[in-house]
């Protein structure tokens, strides 16, 4: 967006918050002592283990964020879900791994996740794979939080715009680990990041973000 210095730390650095772990309190808080800003991450953790992250980063006297996986709602094709778990059959077996062909719904625990940063808001939460209700964006934004959302193309850049957040964080192809797509049967096109970008600061009012 166009708000100097949306994350208000020294500086224009950001450590990424590598889902499942990666990233750890005592990561983000180096990274908080060096200068950049901390992401906490959220996705494939649990809300526990989220609220005492949380509290580990409130001693740094920095802000911080927290970045949550949106759960996504398209429709799953079952007969592709299971010709592919069938492809991967031998390779599994080679593991011994047993596949099953029966998907499980799985939301990472997201109504959960989304209470606990409403009854304990932090400075910034970051959405990635998609965009939460305007209702929840709002909710968030009325305890302070400033509101980000991944985004990878233009047309995202746009309903994250018209959804009410407060900033882009702009993906392009070659970043590392999986793609923040919205759509994951979106083939990635393999573009440089800068396209990218000029092509979602186009979609934001104002032009480019300073």
């Amino acid at each position: 967006m166009t708000t100097p210095n949306l994350l208000g730390s020294d500086l224009p650095i950001v450590a990424a918050p590598m889902a499942g772990g990666a990233t750890t309190a005592a990561l983000a808080a180096a990274a908080t002592e060096a200068g950049a800003f901390a992401f906490l991450p959220g996705g494939y953790l649990a809300p526990e283990r989220i609220a005492a992250d949380v509290a580990a980063a409130r001693a740094w006297g920095r802000p911080f964020g927290v970045n949550l996986f949106v759960p996504g709602t398209e429709h799953l094709d079952r007969d592709a879900f299971a010709a592919y778990a069938r492809r991967l059959a031998p390779e599994a077996a080679a593991l011994g791994v047993e596949l099953s062909a029966d998907p499980v719904d799985d939301d990472d625990r997201w109504p959960d996740k989304l209470a606990l940063l409403l009854a304990d808001p932090v400075p910034v939460v970051s959405f990635t794979f998609g965009l939460p209700s305007a209702a929840d964006l709002g909710a968030l934004r009325r305890t302070g939080t400033v509101v980000l959302a991944s985004v990878t193309t233009a047309d995202e850049a746009t309903a994250a715009r018209d959804g009410g957040v407060d900033g882009l964080v702009v993906q392009g192809p070659a970043a590392g680990g999986h793609s923040a797509t919205w759509d994951p049967a979106r083939r990635v096109a393999d573009v440089p990041r800068a396209s990218v970008v000029r092509a979602a600061c186009r979609h934001e009012p104002g032009g480019p973000p300073r």
